[in-house]
């Protein structure tokens, strides 16, 4: 487990229940205090309709698939959107020089199967631009289950947004380019598993920001890797874990049933800094929206938050990957080119 871990108890992350965010409560101090400077940059809702349903029979499906021949998978690789669409395993290096075997994501959009018609968008965006990609012979299950659970977490982080920021829930609301992963870690294997006690904290996934406006996080599910059934968490240490600006590295413990949402550097642009990308399933906004911040916001605090001394190893600076006037196309490219090789 990681050292110098402060555990943060369920009750201490915000939570807030969908029934009030759907109606439009006034939850603005709440919203802020979890995605603030000084907050975890995450927040619980509580109460969704549906979603221990739909997660009971999606999140399974992920061993499923990783588990089919290469030959099944490979079908749908699609390295010309740096695998932003189908499946991926192995590509991301978020350890310096060191490919990513732990998990394998299954990318899609969640709203549309086609977002768009026009060839030349797509040749030139294929991250976020590329139609969906499903094995409807091999898997013919795999694509409703996912769109039906993925499109709960979109909705649901569309009523999370009205409050943070006006451009945020404008984002969510106007976007056709949300991206949506299925995960599946894998177990690791021994010496990797003997190689997670010396202090490290990140043996399943690296240290990273999410580079889009919200991320949706739906409770994970942990299965027996011989026969797929579920099973309580083997491992009390286990988990999502957040380093703070106080250079604290906690365990944030969800309440049970919640879906969870975290602020990505695109908020914390337009943003100018109010909202805080959280280092620690990715809703992005259109491949043109500008990544310019509000009016008269200074480029030094928004940044602040994503100096170098808040983040862990291996997180790219946003300061090597922003700049003024650029797209939110041009910063995923650069984003991607830094996780993955």
């Amino acid at each position: 487990m990681c050292s110098q871990v402060k555990y943060v108890e369920g009750t201490n992350v915000v939570e807030l229940p969908y029934d009030e965010l759907e109606k439009g409560a006034d939850l603005t101090e709440s919203i802020k205090h979890a995605y603030g400077f000084d907050g975890l940059g995450l927040l619980a809702v509580s109460g969704v309709p549906d979603l221990m349903e739909k997660r009971v029979r999606t999140l399974p499906m992920a061993r499923k698939f990783a588990m089919l021949p290469d030959e099944v998978k490979e079908k749908t690789v699609h390295k010309e959107s740096f695998y932003s669409f189908g499946w991926s395993h192995g590509k991301e290096m978020m350890k310096k020089d060191t490919p990513d075997w732990c998990k394998g994501s299954y990318y899609f959009n969640p709203e549309y199967n086609v977002p768009f018609e026009d060839e030349e968008l797509v040749r030139q965006y294929p991250s976020f631009c590329h139609p969906n990609i499903w094995p409807r012979d091999d898997f013919p299950d795999l694509e409703h289950a996912c769109m039906d659970l993925a499109r709960l977490v979109v909705r649901t982080g569309f009523y999370a947004a009205r409050v943070p920021a006006a451009r945020l829930h404008n984002v969510i609301a106007t976007s056709r380019t949300s991206k949506a992963r299925l995960l599946h870690y894998f177990p690791l294997p021994t010496e990797a598993a003997d190689a997670a006690t010396d202090g490290s904290c990140d043996s399943w996934c690296g240290w990273h920001n999410d580079h889009g406006s919200l991320t949706g996080l739906v409770p994970a599910m942990y299965l027996d890797c011989a026969t797929g059934e579920e099973v309580p968490c083997p491992d009390p240490g286990a988990g999502l874990f957040i380093r703070t600006r106080a250079g604290e590295v906690v365990r944030a413990l969800l309440p049970p049933g919640c879906l969870a949402f975290q602020i990505g550097e695109t908020a914390q642009v337009h943003s100018g800094g109010l909202l805080q990308a959280t280092p620690h399933c990715v809703m992005e906004p259109r491949w043109d929206e500008a990544m310019d911040m509000p009016a008269g916001a200074c480029e030094e605090q928004m940044l602040s938050g994503s100096a170098a001394r808040f983040l862990p190893p291996g997180v790219p600076l946003l300061a090597t990957r922003w700049k003024r006037d650029i797209d939110f196309g041009a910063f995923t490219t650069a984003t991607l080119q830094s996780y993955y090789y």
